[in-house]
Formats: C-alpha cells, structure tokens, sequence
C-alpha cells in the first residue's frame, strides 16, 4: 500500500527546497516509514511551509495524484497544527477516499480536540505497530478497529483504544528513513546527520511537555539502544551518504 506523509515547517525560502539542511529530518516520521518500508509498503513525502500555503493545494493535488496513498499520515506539534489541520480539511474535502491519520506530541495528548478535525484517527504514542496494523486492516478490506493507540473516528462516536506499552527493545525497528527527505533539502554536502541513541527523555524540565508523554503509555519510557546497533547505523550513514561531515548523538 502506498503511504503518504505530510509535514509542515514554519519559514522556508523555496516551496521545492524547503529545509535548509539534513540535521532538520524529523526522526520520528523517518522510524515509521522505514517500518512500514520493511513490511512491504511504500511511502513518499510531502513537507508544506505556511509561508506558501496558497499554493499548497496545488501540491498536495499533485502528490496526490501521482503517487494515489491510501493513507495519509500528518505530525506537528502545537504551533503548526492549525495549519495542518487545514491541509487535512482540503484533502477530505476533495479526496474522501484517503485514510487521514495524525501523530505527534500535540496529537498525542489531546486526541479528543485533534478528532473534531478532518482526520479518521489519532494515534497517542508510539506509532510504528499502530501505523502498520491501521495499513494491514485497510489493505484486507476491513474497517480499522481495535487497534492499540489508535483513536477511531465512527460517524460522530470515537473508537478509544488503550495503549500499548512503549517498545522495550529499540533495537528491532530499521534505521530512520532519511532517503524520503533528500528532495526537499537545499543544501546536502557538508551537512551534517542526526543519530537517535534512545527514546525517551530522563529530565522533567518545567516547559517542557516530557512528564505528560511518559504517562501515555506503561512500560519502560527512558530506553537506549545497543552500542552495536548505534555504530551499524553510523556505518551506514557514512557509506550512503560519502559528502557528510558531521554526525551528531
């Protein structure tokens, strides 16, 4: 099944090339599409700036059209949201068909506010298994149901499916997939690339929204990856990517 991803940034100079470098890949849209990758599926993305957002829509038609998702993912956090929330209303308006489904910290935790938009579902937490059994149902010809994480949208009822607890052995997901954001980079040479070494933040800084979203779900919230599993991705990164200079933990 084919698999859109949306994501919105705030300031670009270029519609085409809106991210200035490599280290702006969001990590978290790259580990669900590697996933689904994995599986079988394939995805594409979509990045959307505010500062073109009339000439958005033509975009999304033409992402749309070419590559015909079944489903739809979007991400943003608070400040971006009413602007994707828009995008996602353009999109059911005129393709009804597509599966919108939205992510996030900002989704996360207000699940109920996010489903009075256009969106068919909410995933709260982690979305790599969610994600892939929303795709596993729709690919069958089933209505997704029961599924952990997912909030289902059902005519005016909302489907609320617990939490499953967060993934224990990090290890066991593929490395992010960066190669879906290589289009919309400006510059690539001498860049540099950011490497995940866990999930999970140990601090509770007062602004920050961390002790909310370690409550989402049981389990262990503070996980690390294995030193072998780090240094496999870091060798793969530098023997795809032969121009970067710098690699950041």
């Amino acid at each position: 099944m084919n698999i859109l991803f949306v994501f919105p940034i705030n300031d670009a100079q270029s519609q085409s090339k809106p991210l200035q470098s490599l280290d702006q890949i969001q990590l978290g849209v790259s580990y669900i599409s590697s996933y689904l990758k994995y599986h079988g599926h394939k995805t594409e993305l979509l990045v959307l700036s505010k500062m073109f957002e009339k000439k958005n829509f033509g975009l999304i038609d033409e992402y749309i059209k070419k590559f015909s998702p079944k489903v739809i993912c979007f991400t943003a956090v608070a400040t971006e949201y009413p602007f994707i929330a828009r995008a996602a209303q353009y999109i059911k308006q005129k393709y009804p068909e597509n599966y919108l489904v939205v992510g996030g910290v900002h989704a996360s935790l207000n699940p109920k506010d996010v489903l009075k938009d256009d969106f068919d579902a909410v995933c709260v937490g982690e979305g790599e298994q969610p994600v892939l059994e929303l795709v596993k149902a729709l690919e069958d010809g089933k209505k997704p149901a029961n599924i952990s994480n997912l909030w289902i949208k059902n005519g005016s009822a909302i489907e609320k499916n617990q939490t499953r607890a967060f993934i224990n052995d990090i290890d066991v997901l593929p490395f992010p997939d960066r190669d879906m954001w290589m289009k919309w980079i400006e510059e690539q040479a001498g860049s540099r690339f950011s490497i995940l070494l866990g999930r999970g933040c140990p601090y509770q800084c007062s602004y920050c929204c961390n002790h909310a979203i370690r409550k989402l779900a049981s389990g262990k919230y503070v996980r690390f990856r294995s030193p072998e599993n780090i240094v496999s991705e870091i060798k793969e990164i530098t023997k795809k990517y032969i121009d970067i200079e710098t690699i950041t933990l």
